[in-house]
């Protein structure tokens, strides 16, 4: 089994240390709480203890110390000469790339965090809670509540929207989720089982690698660049491959959109392989340079072969649990009854919301992008301010940016996270533990926060 990486455990630890305090048993009790709840797999070997030290910013006896213990408790096992192994825990889970710890409660410990990309609601979702009592009251309580596939009206509302990009669409080609999270996870599912092989850009989202990793899928990545993927180079990875899971549209973390050329380009390079197309659109709705969504793969693939998910969840609000799939009848069908066995159906007051709130798409997506593109100006000028060294991607859109900060990003965002502020480092994005140097940074956060954040980094940088 291959061993874990030193930063993947370093990003899973999160705020480990007690107080402040990078403590032997501080690092023991969190390794064994990876252990116990199976994020770390029975038989994988630990990373050397060099290795974590180092992507910890500690002393390699604290990880030594830390590693005794855990043996001492059967958590792992020493093998002279080979190494220390995962003794203890739950079969069946592991293997992801590492826990989606954004949105859980902060620690303590952490005042400013700048792990998520996510974005504050909008004031139209409010606005629309009294009609959806109406709607309640008129159309829906007479019924049990239960529509697996979506309620009939939304699934319309969405099959009309894609229509209007190029890709007619029907309502039965239409499934809706509770949210692009789960859109994902239904589809790695479906067609990543243990075993076969998902071809990626690399970096890509990390909910989609902790999706595929967790199925027991193989990921291949394939290098992204400010113009998207090579297409050549992603035929080749896509050999054998199960699934392509692209962003076509607007890259999540790095905000590059693929012009049309290209992907017409990706198109007929991947025109000749079997594997079915994800192109994930969930962040179409926030481009900086132009009105309305950005297109993605639905003009150049087979809608045979074409998933395409989205949301309203960047748009309008990450508490309104609405995400969607557009395939072909046949797989929404399959998709459909996979789905009823994870939860029956989705929220019928969610899912009003966004009958509600798709017409305002348009309005919103303008709103949108002019703060976004102010936040944007405010927080490169932050990094300017106090980083000028480190540089980045020019981004179409999105919610975050993609910077290199020209040295190792892991222990940076340790070191940061002992001073209060939390980061996410590249290696959560790659399927391959690359781009270490690399920080994805939100263009957003509230009450200046951002900039006295990038002044605590600037002095760990500074050796402060």
């Amino acid at each position: 089994m291959e061993q874990a990486a030193a930063s993947r455990v370093a990003r899973m630890l999160g705020a480990w240390r007690s107080g402040g305090a990078a403590s032997a048993s501080a690092l023991r009790q969190e390794l064994a709480g990876l252990i116990e709840g199976a994020h770390l797999a029975p038989g994988q070997p630990m990373p050397a203890q060099r290795a974590l030290a180092e992507a910890l910013g500690v002393a390699r006896g604290t990880v030594a110390r830390a590693y005794a213990g855990l043996a001492a408790t059967g958590h792992v096992s020493a093998r002279q000469g080979a190494g220390t192994f995962v003794r203890f825990g739950r079969r069946g889970a592991g293997g992801a790339h590492g826990r989606l710890a954004s949105f859980d409660e902060e620690p303590p410990g952490v005042a400013i965090d700048l792990s998520s990309g996510a974005l504050p609601g909008s004031a139209v979702v409010a606005e629309s809670m009294p009609e959806i009592g109406r709607l309640l009251h008129e159309h829906h309580l007479a019924g049990d509540g239960y529509h697996p596939a979506g309620l009939p009206e939304l699934r319309a509302a969405i099959a009309a929207m894609i229509s209007r990009t190029g890709l007619a669409t029907r309502s039965d080609e239409v499934l809706v989720t509770a949210g692009s999270q789960q859109a994902v996870r239904l589809i790695a599912a479906a067609f990543a089982g243990p075993g076969s092989l998902v071809a990626v850009e690399d970096p890509t989202y990390r909910g989609a690698l902790e999706a595929f990793a967790d199925g027991g899928a193989r990921l291949r990545g394939v290098p992204m660049s400010p113009s998207g993927v090579d297409p050549d180079q992603l035929a080749r990875a896509a050999d054998n491959a199960e699934l392509v899971y692209l962003q076509a549209a607007l890259h999540n973390p790095t905000g590059v959109h693929t012009s049309g050329r290209r992907r017409s380009e990706i198109a007929a390079a991947l025109s000749e392989h079997r594997a079915m197309i994800v192109d994930d659109q969930s962040s179409a709705d926030l481009s900086w340079t132009r009105s309305g969504r950005l297109p993605g793969m639905e003009r150049h693939v087979d809608p045979d072969r074409l998933l395409l998910v989205g949301t309203l969840s960047k748009l309008f609000w990450g508490g309104i649990r609405v995400g969607w799939i557009r395939g072909s009848q046949a797989t929404v069908s399959r998709l459909t009854d996979m789905r009823r066995g994870l939860d029956l159906s989705g929220s019928v007051l969610d899912q009003l919301s966004a009958v509600l709130l798709l017409p305002r798409a348009e309005s919103q997506q303008r709103a949108r992008r002019e703060w976004l593109a102010t936040q944007f100006s405010a927080a490169t000028a932050a990094v300017r301010s106090e980083l000028p060294a480190w540089q980045w991607w020019l981004p179409a859109g999105g919610s975050g940016f993609w910077v290199d900060t020209g040295t190792d990003a892991v222990a940076l965002a340790q070191r940061a996270l002992a001073r209060g502020v939390r980061m996410t480092a590249g290696p959560a994005f790659s399927p391959h533990e690359g781009f270490g140097t690399f920080l994805r940074l939100p263009v957003w956060h509230p009450d200046g926060q951002f900039a006295e954040a990038m002044a605590v980094v600037a002095d760990l940088v500074r050796g402060r």
